[in-house]
């Protein structure tokens, strides 16, 4: 009579994909629970536990039953039977689950700090998450282990001396290895073997020979593969096997697939970092334009017959430079511009600092002369590196056009009217804050009906915009014109921006 098997009578092996944990010794953790069953005559019942949310304190209340045997067909098996009372040892119990619990937190840690430092010998740069960097090397060993039929594996990294192999990611071996002693590269054949000839394959590591290889986990057999930074060694990636086995070319190809993929995702991580920091600065550096864009006054009719404007043209994201105007208590007009000497991003906050410097002093009786020794000083005083400012600054009384300027550094200006030109101020004046005292430019003037007072920085000059053409633009234009800086930018707009370019137009109507 043939027997036939059941249908509901299988054997369940497991995930195929599991790997075998013989090479796993035990955790401190679970030689703490062995010896705590032991001493104490009971064991934790993990699958007894109170829900968290039924505790006040959140916790999950730990629960033992006996560890020794007993006789279950009692009718009251005593709790008090092991060595120690059943509330002393759960007592003990949940306290030891918390420092468990804290340890596996802090062995978390451990392990993404050490594969940030596993893709700093890669590149200069931590990665940028952690975690997707940490599962997709633990695939690549899983999927190694998997593919050869091994057993674990682990990725040693040299530090910067090369004298050393720090333990940085571990795949069926225990978490406390990644707090482990480094091990010294001089005397470990396999690592040395390896990053000369790239795979080393140990088929039988329980033989004479296997002692020679320094293998850092026992085991039968072990392949150790090099990882690169470009032809540079940097680590080494260890596959081991509790048995001993065979080993061909396929093995070592399998074991260098997985060396170069560690490498290449701890430099893409490395990349994604690199990415993330441009982006931010591209992020900031686009506020601090925008920040300077929106603190620019528009054109405003500051008094009656009285136009001003002002423009900034940049190669860069961001300026160096900036103008203002207002009308003090007394109905004085004032206007102000200015341009670090800096046109990189640390000049661009120098020149904020002047306008701040003007903007506190501006509310007090003061000459322009006054003016600009007061954001001299401020500039000298708050800062131990250069914050060179050119800057112009202008009083104006609407009623009769008459005006005092004062100017420091590479400013130029010049009045414009219907019957041709005239300069404003002489260059050649040093910058705001090359010196305690000041070296300036002073000077009076009359603007009258009609005419148009100009200010503008060397970036024109730079770039190739002489005076007469900007003498003539002005001259030639309406009066009445209601933006006369807009023709002035549309002449010189066939000059291509490699320099700074700042204006700034006081017009008087007719």
């Amino acid at each position: 009579m043939e027997k036939t098997a059941q249908n509901h009578l299988r054997i369940h092996r497991g995930d195929e994909t599991a790997t075998d944990t013989s090479l796993k010794s035990r955790t401190t953790s679970q030689r703490f629970w062995q010896a705590f069953s032991a001493a104490t005559g009971w064991r934790v019942d993990s699958s007894h536990r109170s829900n968290a949310a039924n505790d006040p304190s959140g916790r999950k209340a730990v629960r033992v039953l006996p560890a020794i045997e007993m006789d279950v067909m009692a009718d009251h098996p005593l709790d008090s039977f092991p060595p120690v009372e059943k509330a002393n040892a759960a007592q003990l119990a949940e306290i030891a689950a918390d420092m468990a619990s804290e340890i596996e937190i802090l062995q978390e840690h451990v392990r993404k700090r050490e594969l940030e430092l596993a893709a700093m010998a890669v590149a200069p740069y931590s990665t940028a998450d952690v975690e997707e960097t940490c599962a997709g090397i633990e695939a690549t060993l899983r999927d190694a282990v998997i593919a050869l039929r091994f057993d674990a594996a682990a990725i040693y990294i040299l530090d910067d001396d090369t004298q050393f192999l720090n333990t940085r990611v571990v795949f069926g071996l225990p978490q406390d290895r990644l707090a482990g002693e480094p091990r010294q590269l001089r005397g470990s054949r396999g690592d040395l073997e390896a990053m000369v000839q790239e795979v080393v394959l140990m088929d039988d590591l329980n033989n004479e020979v296997g002692s020679t290889w320094n293998c850092p986990e026992p085991a039968g057999a072990a392949i150790c593969a090099a990882i690169y930074k470009g032809d540079l060694p940097v680590g080494t990636l260890w596959l081991y096997s509790k048995n001993r086995k065979p080993l061909d070319k396929s093995h070592a190809a399998i074991a260098r697939m997985a060396a170069k993929q560690v490498a290449l995702s701890l430099s893409a991580a490395v990349q994604s970092r690199a990415q993330l920091s441009s982006k931010q600065a591209t992020e900031a550096i686009a506020d601090i334009a925008a920040w300077q864009y929106s603190s620019l006054p528009s054109t405003n009719e500051v008094a009656t017959g009285w136009t001003v404007n002002g423009m900034i043209d940049s190669p860069d994201r961001w300026a160096a430079g900036w103008h203002m105007w207002d009308v003090l208590p007394d109905g004085t007009i004032t206007v102000a511009i200015a341009e670090a000497h800096d046109h990189h991003a640390g000049g661009a906050m120098a020149a904020a600092t002047a306008r701040a410097a003007l903007t506190a002093h501006s509310g007090y009786r003061h000459s322009p002369r006054q003016m600009l020794q007061r954001i001299s000083d401020t500039l000298w005083q708050t800062n131990t590196a250069d914050q060179l400012v050119s800057l112009m600054y202008i009083h104006l009384d609407p009623e009769t056009g008459e005006g005092e300027v004062a100017v420091a550094g590479q400013i130029e200006g010049m009045i414009a009217g219907d019957y041709g030109y005239r300069p404003l101020v002489a260059s050649g004046c040093r910058p705001l804050a090359s010196s305690i005292d000041i070296d300036c430019f002073e000077s009076t003037f009359k603007l009258s009906k009609g005419e148009k007072l100009l200010a503008y920085t060397g970036g024109l000059r730079k770039d190739g915009v002489s005076q007469d053409l900007i003498g003539c633009c002005l001259r030639n234009s309406d009066s009445n014109a209601k933006d006369p800086l807009a023709m002035l930018r549309r002449e010189i707009a066939d000059f291509p921006v490699r320099n700074e370019r700042g204006l700034l137009l006081l017009s008087r109507k007719v």
